[in-house]
């Protein structure tokens, strides 16, 4: 997952203070890389990727989903960048709050919850 950015070191530092392990660039270069889990998560600024191919408006076109182990203890300290609190969503066997980031991409923090009768 790439992330586009016009804010590329507050979305640095906003990875870091999801806990994201950074394994290239930082908050001064145009291009960053974060191991997320088993996958990686990118940084890079909106003004280069528009240099390849012509960008639409930024929008909430995708998310980046997170699981966490605990969504409420997340969201606590991450209190700053929180735009939806805690819900369940049992049809999604989980619970999630939202975050924005920096750069304007919508993160979901993910919990799974169990099933009901399983």
């Amino acid at each position: 997952m790439r992330l586009l950015s016009d804010d590329v070191a507050g979305t640095v530092r906003f990875s870091r203070e999801l806990g994201l392990e950074s394994t290239f660039g930082d908050e001064g270069d145009d291009y960053a890389s974060f191991r997320a889990g088993e996958g990686s998560v990118a940084v890079f600024r909106r003004s280069g990727q528009d240099e390849t191919i012509a960008l639409r408006p930024p929008g909430d076109g995708a998310l980046l989903v997170l699981e966490v182990d605990d969504v409420d203890a997340e969201t606590a300290r991450l209190r700053d960048w929180v735009v939806q609190d805690p819900v369940d969503r049992p049809e999604w066997g989980g619970r999630v709050a939202y975050l924005r980031e920096p750069g304007g991409s919508l993160v979901e923090l993910f919990q799974t919850i169990p099933q009901e009768g399983g």
